[in-house]
């Protein structure tokens, strides 16, 4: 068994201290509507959802009100402040566009920890909201990871603004988690838009986009 990540004193302060405040401004400035709550498994979980706006992230973790790790292009790392409050946050980077043997690693020891673990198959935030094909990345952790996955529909997102008087609310829907055994024998592209249609099955016709054809296909 992979050992479980280490948890510096500074990342326990955000979780308890920090995370709290935080959530309570998000939601103000941003509420949500949260649509099958009881079907986030308590402990390890692969968390996967559609991407369209910076936004998802944060909103997603305060929705769920959990201590969720997302991978983030390693690049933001290196942007002053928002690296540091990323790393505080537990989150880790990911060389993007090339196999990334220690993310995938990292990615394991969370899972193997208890931890939740958010991921966006498609790789980046999709310009039009509707769904673009999924990156095989996705697989590769979902077939190796003993996790529930979880597949999440993000409706709204894109279309939010902060603070703004006709606030819009962004609703997730929460579909039921399915065990990594049920894409076995499908190679890693296949089994990532096989966790793509149950996501697409989730969200509103007009965002499926590449998977409009038939979203509940598995």
């Amino acid at each position: 068994m992979l050992p479980a990540p280490d948890t510096p004193q500074d990342q326990l302060y955000v979780w308890r201290v920090v995370f709290p405040i935080a959530r309570a401004i998000a939601l103000f400035l941003v509420p949500v509507r949260i649509e099958g709550i009881e079907r986030i498994p308590r402990g390890a979980a692969l968390i996967v959802a559609n991407h369209a706006s910076w936004k998802d992230p944060p909103l997603l973790t305060f929705a769920l009100d959990r201590s969720v790790r997302f991978f983030a292009k390693e690049e933001l790392f290196r942007i002053p402040i928002l690296g540091g409050a990323l790393r505080l946050a537990g989150n880790f980077g990911v060389r993007r566009g090339e196999a990334d043997r220690r993310a995938l690693v990292t990615a394991l020891r969370v899972l193997a920890a208890g931890l939740p673990l958010g991921f966006f198959p498609e790789g980046h935030r999709s310009e039009s909201g509707a769904l673009i094909r999924a990156r095989p990345g996705v697989a590769m952790i979902a077939k190796k990871a003993d996790a529930p996955i979880v597949p999440v529909a993000i409706i709204g997102s894109k279309r939010a603004r902060l603070g703004a008087f006709w606030r819009r609310d962004v609703t997730f829907s929460i579909g039921e988690p399915f065990a990594p055994s049920e894409l076995s024998g499908l190679d890693d592209q296949a089994a990532a838009d096989a966790i793509m249609r149950r996501i697409a099955a989730l969200l509103p016709s007009d965002m499926h986009g590449v998977y409009r054809d038939d979203p509940t296909r598995v």
